[in-house]
């Protein structure tokens, strides 16, 4: 039997975000009577685009590992993460006509914890303009966190396991972001009157603190509030480095503590977002897992067999050493 033609030399990663393309451009289409919607369904599978080319690319040769090219073609991915949520939370909206469940967990929030900490916490402490600086800067390098593990093992070349990190952190995403467009939550910066009127004018800071409030100024964030995806996936990157670079522990713990207390500090989200952000992380990780075993062996037949050998290369000799 004469063996089929490949066309593509597909990763993991490809087949997750051909995935998250493929739902935001259909869930765009469905509100296609606005032709922004439209330019926006017809952007997603754009990026579909780049993803096949740079698989038909790395199928015929052109991208050698440990270039530049070999980079972007492996973590591409992860520019699109930031219009991703944003979409997901103005599908949200137009899904549910601007319509939440805040309710539900603003009173879930007085029953587990008797109060808003979400109110509390920045009155108590909002006057401290270096504590506001260490919480700003946290909540900023949640962006950090969510590359290194794949980056760092890129760096280390262990392709392998550079793949299987960017693979479970943007599948995590993508099961998130589903789950967002159908069960909005605004959160209380948005449900809670005070706090909007608010708007972080009660906090000062310096550098990360301007920063995060610029972004925030004029930005559309209500739609994604539970579980917190800044708790559940930094929670899930600090695994990933405990598994492979246990060393970088020492920066990531301390910085997702700061992270988890930053959520509620800055009034994103409330505690109990904190504690349902952690519960679903097992929940991420196992359906992770799977999709990425489920996804290999179809990857598998669509490998370069160049970039097999030498990836299997690459693992023999950071054994032998």
């Amino acid at each position: 039997m004469t063996p089929t033609k490949r066309t593509f030399a597909f990763t993991t990663v490809d087949f997750a975000a051909i995935g998250i393309n493929t739902f935001l451009a259909v869930m765009h289409f469905v509100f296609a009577s606005d032709t922004t919607n439209l330019s926006l369904g017809l952007g997603f599978l754009a990026a579909n685009g780049l993803t096949l080319a740079f698989a038909a690319a790395d199928e015929r040769g052109y991208i050698r590992q440990g270039t530049v090219l070999h980079f972007l073609r492996l973590f591409h991915v992860q520019a699109l993460y930031a219009p991703y949520f944003m979409r997901v939370i103005a599908l949200s909206q137009l899904v549910w006509g601007g319509q939440s469940f805040d309710s539900f967990f603003y009173r879930m929030e007085e029953a587990v914890f008797g109060t808003q900490l979400a109110i509390v916490v920045p009155e108590t402490f909002g006057h401290l303009r270096a504590l506001n600086e260490l919480i700003f800067f946290a909540y900023f390098a949640f962006y950090a966190l969510l590359c290194l593990p794949g980056w760092v093992l890129y760096l280390k070349r262990r392709y392998r396991e550079a793949e299987r990190a960017l693979f479970t952190i943007t599948a995590s995403f993508g099961l998130l972001y589903i789950w967002y467009v159908f069960f909005p939550v605004h959160g209380p910066k948005y449900y809670i009157d005070e706090l909007h009127a608010r708007w972080y004018s009660d906090l000062d800071g310096y550098l990360f603190s301007w920063l995060m409030r610029t972004i925030f100024a004029d930005a559309n964030l209500a739609g994604a509030a539970v579980p917190s995806s800044h708790v559940a996936i930094s929670t899930i990157a600090t695994i990933l480095v405990g598994r492979s670079v246990p060393r970088l522990l020492l920066a990531f713990v301390p910085i997702t503590a700061v992270l988890y207390v930053s959520t509620v500090y800055i009034y994103a989200h409330y505690a109990v977002d904190v504690l349902l952000g952690i519960a679903v992380v097992p929940l991420l990780l196992a359906a992770s897992g799977a999709l990425h075993t489920a996804l290999s062996r179809r990857a598998g037949a669509y490998a370069h067999p160049t970039a097999d050998a030498q990836t299997a290369a690459d693992e023999r000799s950071r054994t032998a050493s």
